[in-house]
């Protein structure tokens, strides 16, 4: 035999003895049949069955509430915000309409201070005309009294 084959075969020869020294030393726990053990436990879980009914129904009972409470809290809540946003839309209409009262403020104080403008400059105007006007008649006056003199001197 090849060498490779006998390798294979010690290798596989290992294994099996393995496991049949693993089998003997953990032997397999052995089954028992009692049949009046088996009746007895199964009556016990069936009478059992009623509490598991009722705790079941229980705990059935409780989520139910919870999820009502949860309903109503729910509701609450939609109502709250329903009524924020009504809150909300009237808070931003009293807003737009006082933005406009400024904006008619704005307005109105601007053009009060154009017209008050234009009384100013109006009236400086005037007062700068008269002014200009009693300069200019002294010096006419004066270019005349000038050339009076002018003309006394040559006759």
């Amino acid at each position: 035999m090849k060498p490779k084959v006998k390798h294979t075969y010690a290798k596989l020869l290992c294994s099996v003895m393995l496991l049949l020294g693993l089998s003997v030393i953990f032997p397999a726990s052995a089954a028992k049949a009692n049949y009046f053990s088996d009746l007895y436990n199964g009556l016990q879980n069936f009478s059992e069955l009623p509490g598991e009914v009722n705790q079941l129904q229980e705990s059935y009972r409780q989520t139910t509430e919870e999820l009502q409470q949860t309903k109503e809290q729910l509701g609450q809540t939609l109502q709250q915000m329903a009524d924020y946003q009504a809150q909300n839309a009237a808070l931003q209409e009293q807003n737009r309409q006082l933005s406009q009262v400024v904006d008619e403020l704005k307005n109105d104080r601007t053009a009060r201070e154009n017209y008050y403008n234009r009384i100013k400059i109006t009236v400086i105007t005037g007062l700068a005309l008269i002014l200009g006007y009693f300069v200019l008649i002294r010096l006419l006056r004066l270019g005349m009294r000038h050339r009076s003199r002018k003309s006394d001197r040559l006759r």
